[in-house]
């Protein structure tokens, strides 16, 4: 009877804790297997209940060989991807457009991919709630990437203060931490800068691991200023250094829990950082799925597995890759009666004038991510400037044009390529004089690549189905006659008229 009170016990205890609160009644757990009224306290260690003997419950766990309580996913949930647009500006931010930022959702995670200085916001009004976010990739240093993060990470720590009743995120994120990853910097950076403004991170705790063996770091000029000196934050889990491997990617790690154990039900996709050529040391990001097993030819493997009669149970160690030995002694292989495995792959490539170094990483991705800084648009042909002219100017300021990105997808064959990181005089309110501007835009990069061309405003959300269809959803428009302007002007000066003095 004991031992079936500590089996009971070491269930319960296994389930995750949302779970184990949606019960209608937690006692029946306690009471099961045993003579005692509901509501009594159970003798022995008490796992399930706050202030119990966890390292005990632990010892009985390895002793029965019990599954952990978060059994980490099936590649097969892993469902759609959606690629969400937060902000699609460079430098400076306009009425229309956001500085740089983009939202990947996958299953119920959000992965943020540089955080601009709108981006807390841009959250809000696209619905993404802060306790989803679980990763934030940073590609440089520059501001319009990173001054957006400290108000993220803060806007993520009050949430998991005040929502405390949503005890399965709150939970997730005291034994996992928020994983940021970045170049050499963004510890120290980001260290100053909450501790400076008096940030405190509550529940949340903070992984940040840094991307060490740039290229660009060689150069003095590009060696931060400050890299070391600067306390660990409270709530702060240590990560050690990111090195390059020897094809010269980064291979990011899950995010770990406190003992280094990987995180509970992580997303099954690999991310890799690859350096790219910017006025500062800058990474780009392939995303890539774990392959997933093609669809079984049960018309043709079938009747072969009756006639000698082999059983069914068999397929599912097949489908994994383990063939079928017939009593005949013949091997039937699974690449003979399956179809090759499928893998989605993303390419976010952030501010670059030369993107070479990640041509092997991202041959034949689905989606090319491209930054399109500068173009060349009748409004520069009418004041002398040609295409040369652009190109030279985008290349100085370690940024591409649309020719550039066109010419690099076509290179490594993506199925598709989405426009980026425009310049503030390109608008993106949705008006005909900013569509215009972007069918110019795109019909240049049609010129050297075959494939579909999307020039993104903010909040473009594309979605990507596990069957590799690809499908766009555009926001509605907001005509730049709309928008407010000039909150300082006058009614008279509003309706065309002359300012009138105080």
């Amino acid at each position: 009877l004991a031992e079936a009170r500590e089996r009971q016990m070491l269930r319960a205890y296994a389930l995750p804790f949302h779970a184990r609160c949606a019960l209608p009644f937690r006692s029946a757990f306690r009471c099961a297997h045993s003579g005692r009224r509901r509501g009594s306290a159970p003798p022995g260690p008490q796992p399930f209940r706050r202030g119990g003997d966890r390292r005990t419950a632990d010892k009985l766990r390895a002793s029965q060989k019990l599954p952990h309580r978060e059994r980490p996913i099936n590649n097969q949930d892993i469902g759609e991807l959606n690629l969400v647009f937060l902000g699609t500006a460079s430098a400076q931010a306009t009425t229309s457009r956001a500085q740089q930022s983009v939202a990947l959702r996958v299953q119920n995670e959000t992965w943020l991919f540089d955080c601009g200085g709108q981006t807390q916001m841009q959250m809000l009004r696209a619905g993404i709630a802060p306790l989803s976010v679980t990763r934030i990739f940073i590609s440089h240093m520059h501001g319009d990437h990173v001054f957006g993060l400290p108000a993220v990470i803060a806007m993520c720590a009050n949430s998991s203060m005040q929502q405390v009743s949503a005890s399965a995120d709150v939970r997730r994120w005291e034994k996992v931490p928020l994983q940021l990853v970045g170049p050499v910097g963004l510890r120290a950076w980001l260290r100053t800068v909450l501790a400076n403004s008096y940030v405190g991170l509550g529940r949340l705790r903070l992984q940040v691991h840094e991307l060490h063996g740039l290229e660009a770091l060689q150069q003095p000029k590009h060696v931060p200023a400050v890299l070391s000196g600067v306390p660990p934050l409270h709530g702060e889990v240590l990560a050690p250094p990111l090195w390059p491997e020897e094809d010269g990617a980064w291979s990011v790690p899950h995010p770990t829990a406190h003992g280094g154990r990987a995180a509970p039900r992580a997303p099954k996709m690999r991310i890799r950082a690859v350096e790219m050529d910017h006025t500062v040391p800058t990474v780009g990001w392939l995303l890539e799925e774990y392959p997933r097993p093609g669809s079984l030819h049960a018309d043709r493997l079938l009747p072969l597995l009756e006639a000698h009669g082999v059983e069914k149970r068999l397929l599912g160690k097949f489908k994994l890759g383990t063939p079928i030995e017939l009593p005949t002694g013949e091997l039937l292989q699974p690449s003979d009666f399956m179809d090759p495995p499928t893998s989605r792959r993303i390419g976010l490539l952030s501010d670059t004038r030369d993107c070479s170094r990640a041509a092997a990483h991202c041959e034949g991705v689905d989606v090319l991510v491209h930054e399109c800084t500068n173009a060349c648009t009748n409004f520069d042909r009418q004041r002398g400037r040609g295409p040369d002219t652009i190109r030279r100017l985008a290349v100085e300021h370690g940024h591409s044009t649309p020719q550039m990105a066109a010419q690099f997808a076509s290179e490594i064959g993506a199925k598709r390529l989405v426009l980026t990181h425009f310049s503030s005089r390109y608008l993106g309110s949705g008006s005909a004089y900013a569509d215009g501007v972007m069918n110019e835009i795109r019909n240049l990069a049609k010129q050297h690549y075959g494939g579909p061309v999307t020039c993104a405003r903010d909040f473009l959300r594309v979605e990507m189905q596990v069957n590799g269809e690809v499908h766009e959803h555009h926001p509605p428009r907001q005509p730049y006659e709309e928008w407010p302007g000039n909150i300082f002007k006058t009614a008279s000066e509003a309706e065309g008229g002359e300012a009138v003095e105080a």
